[in-house]
Parts: structure tokens; C-alpha cells; sequence
């Protein structure tokens, strides 16, 4: 066997997603494949009747030929060290498996499953981003770049789906050196409710996006409060401290921290969009605290999400563990991911509705409803349920119904001192 096809074979078999950007130093382009903006779907599905293999055509021409996706890129791989994809993924289907990609007609690379979801991932709603390294043998020269991605065409009732709102290619270069590496975020003093962030030593820069390292609710899909807290939505940053594309202010965002946990020790970072088209990344700002305040702020302790929360499918419910006595409590907030929230039949604590459909059908969105006054007494000492009643049928036919994504429901409470 050729090094080439053992590379390839070594790629297929490789099912756990590496891990992405932000590492401090790292320089890389970033290339992304997004279906058009006035597109009647804002996503791309992959496999079963309605995958966009089986539909040649359905893209514009210059992003897809039959079975192959065109990226409408040209990759400067002058200089690159290494290569990855990124996909931003929707399970869609449970039992939908063995997700691959293939680059300019090489071998399939199995994009594997979240390592962070329980085993058997594929029996969960998700929504996150996965990455998997690509050989740079297979970019060719970096023109043209077709691909692939495909399903694992057998599926419980016969309807394999995965839905993609970004497919990322990210090339990555020699490590930032000064006086690149000096840049870094400024952060004066203890952390306010409504923090200003702004970058050093950035001059000739054309953006900056800002993450969060610390503890707080997390948007990735993965379930962990404690991470770096970068995700995007079709290529864009989400739910993050802020962007900025203003160089006369330092590239100054405001970052609302008004609901950030109560935490002794949290950090900032950015990457920064150089004139030269490529991001370098700053070391975390560590050390950070934030400034008195007149109330705490707990991130609550989420059970695991139930298997397939379709509301299609049932009635599903999750319990929340509060660490101290809610007598205290001022507000709080609900925080979930779902897809088509529309199909909902609504979402109870403890045996009380507390929020209905109100989104539109077939997209994805994200949740933050706050809670005060009369909503207060629904929160309940320890142990707390909340519950997705079934989406009952409609003129007689099943709809779709909510899915509620992986890491289900999490819970901040706001205490007086």
C-alpha cells in the first residue's frame, strides 16, 4: 500500500473531530461554503430523498455540479503547514450515520460524532460544529476545490438527514511571531455589566472577533460550561462577546456580562483579521473578575438531555439541579437550542408553562426567555423538570415538532445579595 492510500485509509478510519482554532499564535485563512443568502433553505441536507445529491441543479452552478460541491474559493496554500473542514452540523435524523467527506475525488474522511454527547450520539439532537483534519496533498494546488459529503444510506425508518449551515475549509500557516504575537485584549479593571473590549498593537488590522474562556452557558452544542466559548452560525460568529470592523476605536465592542456566572477567574480572546487576509489569534487575557455587583448570578446543574427530544415524537422532560435555596431568587433565564421551534407545544417548569411556539418553522434558533415577579415561585428547591409537551397533529397529519438540541435546557438564576 502506497503512503498516499495508507494516509487516505488512516483518514477514513479516524472518527473523533480534532480540535479547531484558537490556540494562541495560530495564523490561518478560512474559506466557506454557505448555501445563497436568498436561498429558500438557509442550509444544506445531506442524504436521503431530499439530499442535495439527489437534486442535481437545485444549487447555483457555481456551487454545485451534480454530486460535487464547489467551493467558490481559491486557497493560498503558499506557505501552509496543515489543512482542516469544519462543518456546523444539525443531527436532523436520528440514527443518521457515518457522515464522510471527500476532497477533490480522494478517499472519504469519516467527520466521526461529538465526543461529548452519550454513546450512541446518533440517537441525540445536536447542533455544533465538527472539525477533521484534510491532507494537503489532496487541496491540489488550491483551485477548483470539489467536494463531497455523504450519508450512510440505511436509517430506522428509511430517511437518513444531516443538516449543514456551513462548511468551513481552514488553511493554516507558520505560527504568528513578533511583533504579531503582541497583540492582545485589553480589558481595564474588574469585569462591568457592560465591559468594553478592545484590542492593542492591531495596527493595519481589518477585524476582530472576540470569544469568552470561562464559564457560562454553552451555545457549541457540547454541553460544557467551562470552554472556550466560540461557535459560529453559516460562517458568522454567535452568541459571542461581540465583532468589530472599526480600527479607530481599538476594534471596541460592549459586552453585556449582566448574566455571566458568578466566577472568581475568566479570560478574554480574539482573533484578529490581518490586512493580509489572514486571522492571527491572541493569547488569552486571563485573570479577569468581575466588578461588584449587587446580585450572583448560578449556572444551574443540567441533567442529560433525553434521547431524540422531538415533540413529534412524545412527551420529553430534563431535570435542573439547583446548588441553593431559590428564597432569594430576583429572575431567571431559560437557554436552549431548537430546530423548527414553531411545531412546539410548549415548554413547562415544574408542571407550568412557561413559554409557547413562537419562532418560525424549519430553522434553527436559539432561546433566552427571562423569567421575574409571578414566574418566580415556579422555580423550586433542588431538583427541577422541564418538560416539551407533544406537538399534537395538525388536520389530522403529523408536523415536524420541536427539536430541542443537545445539551437540552440550561438554567441561570439571578440572587440578591
Amino acid at each position: 500500500m502506497t503512503y498516499h492510500r495508507l494516509l487516505c485509509f488512516i483518514c477514513l478510519l479516524s472518527a473523533t473531530p480534532a480540535a479547531a482554532q484558537w490556540q494562541a499564535g495560530q495564523v490561518y485563512r478560512e474559506y466557506h461554503w454557505v448555501t445563497p443568502a436568498d436561498h429558500n433553505e438557509a442550509f444544506l441536507r445531506v442524504g436521503g430523498r431530499y439530499g442535495y445529491a439527489a437534486q442535481p441543479g437545485k444549487l447555483p452552478a457555481d456551487l454545485q455540479d451534480g454530486a460535487d460541491l464547489l467551493l467558490p474559493h481559491d486557497l493560498d496554500l503558499t506557505g501552509a503547514t496543515r489543512a482542516e473542514v469544519t462543518v456546523e452540523k444539525v443531527m436532523s435524523h436520528e440514527d443518521s450515520r457515518n457522515l464522510t467527506l471527500s476532497v477533490n475525488g480522494y478517499a472519504p474522511i469519516a467527520i466521526g460524532e461529538p465526543t461529548s454527547i452519550p454513546d450512541t450520539a446518533t440517537e441525540y439532537m445536536y447542533h455544533t460544529d465538527l472539525t477533521v483534519p484534510v491532507p494537503l496533498t489532496q487541496l491540489g494546488t488550491g483551485r477548483g476545490v470539489r467536494f463531497r459529503l455523504a450519508l450512510d444510506s440505511t436509517q430506522r425508518w428509511g430517511w437518513p438527514q444531516n443538516v449543514l449551515y456551513d462548511i468551513a475549509f481552514r488553511i493554516y500557516y507558520a505560527p504568528a511571531s513578533a511583533p504579531e504575537n503582541d497583540v492582545r485584549v485589553v480589558v481595564d479593571g474588574p469585569v462591568d455589566s457592560l465591559q468594553r473590549l478592545t484590542v492593542v498593537n492591531a495596527s493595519g488590522a481589518r477585524a476582530v472577533d472576540y470569544v469568552f474562556v470561562g464559564r457560562g452557558v454553552d451555545w457549541s452544542g457540547r454541553g460544557t460550561p467551562q470552554r472556550t466559548h466560540w461557535q459560529t452560525h453559516r460562517g458568522a460568529p454567535h452568541h459571542t462577546p461581540g465583532s468589530s470592523r472599526d480600527g479607530a476605536t481599538g476594534f471596541a465592542v460592549t459586552w453585556d456580562t449582566g448574566w455571566l456566572p458568578d466566577q472568581d477567574d475568566f479570560g478574554v480572546q480574539a482573533r484578529v483579521l490581518r490586512a493580509d487576509g489572514k486571522y492571527v489569534v491572541t493569547p488569552v487575557t486571563a485573570g479577569l473578575r468581575l466588578a461588584p455587583r449587587p446580585y450572583r448570578v448560578v449556572l444551574a446543574n443540567s441533567g442529560p438531555a433525553p434521547r431524540n427530544w422531538v415533540t413529534r415524537s412524545g412527551e420529553f422532560q430534563q431535570t435542573i439541579s439547583l446548588p441553593e435555596p431559590v428564597a432569594t431568587a430576583e429572575a431567571y433565564r431559560l437557554h436552549w437550542t431548537s430546530w423548527s421551534p414553531c411545531y412546539s407545544n410548549g415548554l413547562f417548569l415544574n408542571g407550568h408553562l412557561v413559554w409557547s411556539r413562537t419562532d418560525d418553522c424549519y430553522v434553527y434558533a436559539t432561546h433566552a426567555p427571562t423569567y421575574t415577579g409571578h414566574a418566580l415561585p415556579y422555580l423550586q428547591d433542588g431538583k427541577n423538570t422541564v418538560r416539551t409537551a407533544l406537538t399534537p397533529l395538525m388536520r389530522g397529519q403529523m408536523v415536524h415538532g420541536m427539536e430541542v438540541q443537545w445539551p437540552g435546557v440550561q438554567l441561570l438564576v439571578r440572587y440578591g445579595r
